[in-house]
C-alpha cells in the first residue's frame, strides 16, 4: 500500500516518488552494511550517526541498468535491504535516504519495510558559491556544505579557479599563491565525487587569458569534470564583435578538443544577439538573474538563445542582496518562479547562485533555509516539510531550529531596507533609517533581538552565528534609536550625560559585535578577506569616536549642531 509521506515520512530529504509500505517491520539493529560501503561513505555514516555490523540482514547494492542515471529503488523483504541504482549518483542518493529512515527509526529498535523508488525532476541541479573579496571557506567549512548539498541531491557545484589560487587579489599582495593547496584541493574533488557532485570550475575569459596555460599547469586535470564555467567579457572598443566572437569560437574548439563542454554566462552575447545564431548548439547558457520571478525579465534573457535551440540552465539566487542573513522570504519566490519557467519552457535545469551580487558579507549559515527549500524543490518538486529541516543542517532533529529561521527570514520584509543597510550606516548621517519609520525599525529589530535570546536550543554549528544574529538585532536597534535622538539630544541642557551613556554602550557593542563577526570568519574562512569586513566595524567606531570629541569642544561641536540641523552631512563624513 501507498504511504502518506508528509504524515509518516515527514523526515525525509528531499520527499521520495514514491514509497510502497510492507507488511512486516525489520530488525534495525540486525541490519549489516558491506564493510567497502562503510569505508567509501564512513562520512555519510557519520553525519547520521549509524554504526555498522559486522553481520547480520544484509543490505546489498546493485547496479539496476533498467534505471535512469540518477533513479534508485530501496527495497525491503525477509532476509535483505536491496539498494539498486544505475550510477555511483544513484547509490549515494539510495545510501542518503536508507541512511536517514535508519538515523529515525535506531531509537524505537524496528522499522517499517517499505519499497522506495525516486527520481529528479530536473536534470541538472547546481550550486555557484560567490567568494569575492577574499572570502573563501576553509577546507572542513567547503566539505560541510558539499555534504549538505549532496543531501539535498545538487549534482553540480562551481567555484572560480581563479579562487581557489587567489589571483583575484594576489594583485594586492593579500592573498597567496593558493586558497587552498593542490593536496587539499584533490581531497574535496574526491570527496564530491563520491557524493554525486561534479565540481565544474569556473573562469573568467578575457582578452589576456592564454587557455593553454590552464590545460599545461594540469589544473582542470584535477577536477576531473566533463563541464567548464566560462564568462567571456562584453565587447569593447578595442574588442570589437568579431575579434571576440572569434576568440570565443577558438575557445569552444579547444575545451571540445579536451571533451570539455562549455558552460557560458549569455549576458554578453545578448550585446550582440546577431552572432547568437551561429554559436554552437553543444554549450550550455546560463540565462536569469535574481529578479527571475519578473517573468518579462526571463523571456528577455533566455528567448534569444531558445530561439536557436540552444540549452539553457536557468540562474536563480538565495537572495536579492549580500546581507548577513539574507531575504529569504524572497529565495523562496525566486526558486519557485524559476522551477516553473524551466518546467513550462523544458530547460536543462537551474543554476542557484548563494547571492546576487557580492556574497562575501554572509555566512553560509545565514542562506541554509533558502539552500533548502531550493534543492527540496529541484529534486522532488515539492515544498519541504519543516520537520526535516534540522535533519538535514544538524544531522539531529532540533524543532526549534525551523521556527527560528522562518522567523529570521521576516524580520526585513516590512522595511525600506535591511538590517546591514541600517547597521553600517553613518551613526550621524542616518542616511537610511531617517527614510523609514524609525520607530518600527527600532520595535521590530528589538523583538528580533528579545525572540533569538529567548530560544534554548542544543549548541550546534549554527549556534555562534545565532549569536551575532541576535547581538546585531540589538545593536541595530540601539544604534537607530540613537541616531534620531542625537539632534534633540545635542540641543537639550542636560543632554551631554546621555549621550555620553548612550555612545560609551554603542562603542563596547560595536566592539563585541566585530570581535564575534571575526571570530566566526576565522572558523569558517581564510583569513585573507577579513580586513575589507572589519573597515566597516572601524568606521563605525570612528565616527562614534568623532561624536565624543565634537561634543568636548565648543567649536566643533557648533559646526557639527548646524550641518545637523541643516541636513547636510557632517564634516567628517563628507571628506570620506
Amino acid at each position: 500500500m501507498s504511504m502518506n509521506i508528509k504524515k509518516e515520512f515527514p523526515f525525509l530529504f528531499p520527499a521520495p516518488k514514491t514509497i510502497r509500505l510492507q507488511n512486516r517491520t525489520l530488525d534495525i539493529q540486525s541490519l549489516c552494511f558491506p564493510l567497502e560501503i562503510t569505508k567509501k561513505y564512513d562520512f555519510l555514516f557519520e553525519y547520521f550517526h549509524i554504526k555498522n555490523k559486522n553481520r547480520g540482514l544484509e543490505i546489498t547494492c546493485q547496479e539496476k541498468k533498467t534505471l535512469a542515471a540518477e533513479e534508485y529503488v530501496i527495497e525491503c523483504d525477509q532476509t535483505q535491504v536491496v539498494i539498486g541504482g544505475n550510477s555511483l549518483r544513484g547509490q549515494f542518493y539510495a545510501l542518503s535516504t536508507l541512511l536517514q529512515i535508519l538515523a529515525y527509526y535506531q531509537p524505537g529498535g524496528r522499522m517499517p519495510g517499505f519499497i522506495i523508488e525516486d527520481a529528479p525532476k530536473l536534470g541538472f541541479r547546481g550550486f555557484l558559491l560567490a567568494v569575492e573579496h577574499g572570502a573563501f571557506p576553509l577546507q572542513a567549512e567547503l566539505q560541510r556544505l558539499l555534504l549538505k548539498l549532496a543531501l539535498l541531491r545538487f549534482n553540480q557545484f562551481s567555484l572560480s579557479l581563479a579562487a581557489w589560487s587567489g589571483e583575484e587579489e594576489n594583485a594586492g599582495n593579500t592573498l597567496p599563491k593558493e586558497n587552498l593547496p593542490r593536496e587539499e584541493m584533490n581531497q574535496i574533488i574526491d570527496l564530491a565525487g563520491k557524493m554525486g557532485i561534479d565540481f565544474v570550475p569556473a573562469i573568467v575569459a578575457g582578452p589576456a587569458l592564454h587557455l593553454p596555460d590552464i590545460f599545461s599547469a594540469g589544473i582542470l586535470a584535477s577536477f576531473r569534470s566533463r563541464k567548464i564555467m566560462i564568462r567571456f567579457n562584453e565587447t569593447t572598443e578595442s574588442d570589437p564583435a568579431a575579434e571576440w566572437f572569434e576568440r570565443f569560437l577558438n575557445t569552444y574548439r579547444l575545451f571540445k578538443a579536451h571533451g570539455k563542454t562549455m558552460l557560458i554566462w549569455g549576458d554578453a552575447f545578448l550585446k550582440v544577439p546577431d552572432l547568437i545564431r551561429k554559436m554552437p548548439k553543444d554549450v550550455v547558457v546560463l540565462s536569469g538573474d535574481g529578479d527571475i520571478e519578473r517573468t518579462e525579465m526571463y523571456r528577455r534573457k533566455a528567448g534569444p538563445f531558445r530561439k536557436h535551440h540552444i540549452p539553457q540552465v536557468l540562474c536563480t539566487a538565495t537572495w536579492g542582496r549580500a546581507r548577513f542573513i539574507p531575504a529569504m522570504r524572497k529565495s523562496a519566490v525566486n526558486n519557485l518562479a524559476a522551477y516553473a519557467a524551466v518546467k513550462e519552457e523544458k530547460l536543462a535545469g537551474i543554476l542557484l547562485k548563494d547571492c546576487q551580487d557580492q556574497g562575501d558579507g554572509s555566512f553560509l549559515e545565514g542562506i541554509i533555509l533558502g539552500l533548502y527549500q531550493a534543492g527540496n524543490l529541484f529534486w522532488s518538486g515539492q515544498a519541504p516539510g519543516p520537520e526535516a529541516f534540522a535533519r538535514w543542517a544538524l544531522g539531529f532533529n532540533e524543532p526549534d531550529l525551523f521556527r527560528i529561521y522562518t522567523f529570521l527570514s521576516q524580520v526585513d520584509s516590512p522595511l525600506q531596507h535591511s538590517h546591514w543597510q541600517y547597521l553600517f550606516e553613518d551613526p550621524l548621517c542616518a542616511t537610511f533609517s531617517k527614510q523609514d519609520n524609525v520607530k518600527e525599525i527600532v520595535a521590530r529589530y528589538r523583538k528580533a533581538s528579545q525572540y533569538l535570546k529567548k530560544r534554548k536550543i542544543v549548541r550546534n554549528e549554527m549556534s555562534d552565528f545565532l549569536n551575532i544574529a541576535q547581538h546585531l538585532y540589538e545593536f541595530v536597534a540601539e544604534k537607530v534609536d540613537f541616531s534620531s535622538r542625537l539632534l534633540s539630544g545635542l540641543n537639550a541642557i542636560d543632554g551631554d550625560a546621555h549621550l555620553q551613556r548612550k555612545l560609551d554602550r554603542l562603542l563596547a557593542d560595536v566592539e563585541k559585535l566585530k570581535n564575534l563577526f571575526c571570530a566566526l570568519w576565522l572558523k569558517r574562512r581564510k583569513p585573507y578577506g577579513l580586513a575589507k569586513k572589519v573597515r566597516r566595524f572601524d568606521f563605525l567606531q570612528e565616527r562614534l569616536n568623532y561624536l565624543l570629541l565634537s561634543m568636548a569642544h565648543p567649536a566643533a561641536r557648533k559646526i557639527l549642531l548646524s550641518e545637523l540641523e541643516n541636513g547636510t552631512p557632517p564634516m567628517e563624513s563628507r571628506r570620506r
